[in-house]
């Protein structure tokens, strides 16, 4: 690229091609701003459907529900052993993907 020949052209090239890269920032960021505001919309949208769409699981009426930390019903919550696993004589036994 020549040289522009007189230094007030050189000044006003780069003044140009500083707001044109001051502009584009601008976009970007604006932009990158959109798309995490969209992303958290959808985020909550997806995750109020799944949790709608999914069976067993009780949702809170009105305010916060605080219970024993015990469940009387049976909606597929973890329940405790019947019986405590027997321990072993043998040694464990372990295997490496590696060949």
């Amino acid at each position: 690229m020549p040289l522009p020949e007189q230094p007030a052209a050189a000044d006003r090239s780069v003044r140009d091609a500083v707001r044109r890269r001051e502009r584009g920032l601008r976009r970007v960021s604006v932009t990158t701003r959109w798309v995490a505001a969209a992303a958290v919309a959808g985020t909550a949208v997806l995750g109020a459907g799944y949790a709608h769409a999914l069976p067993g699981i009780p949702l809170p009426t009105g305010s916060a529900q605080h219970g024993s930390g015990t469940s009387t019903g049976t909606s597929g919550g973890l329940q405790p052993a019947g019986q405590a696993p027997a321990p072993t004589g043998q040694a464990p036994q372990t295997q490496s993907g590696a060949s």
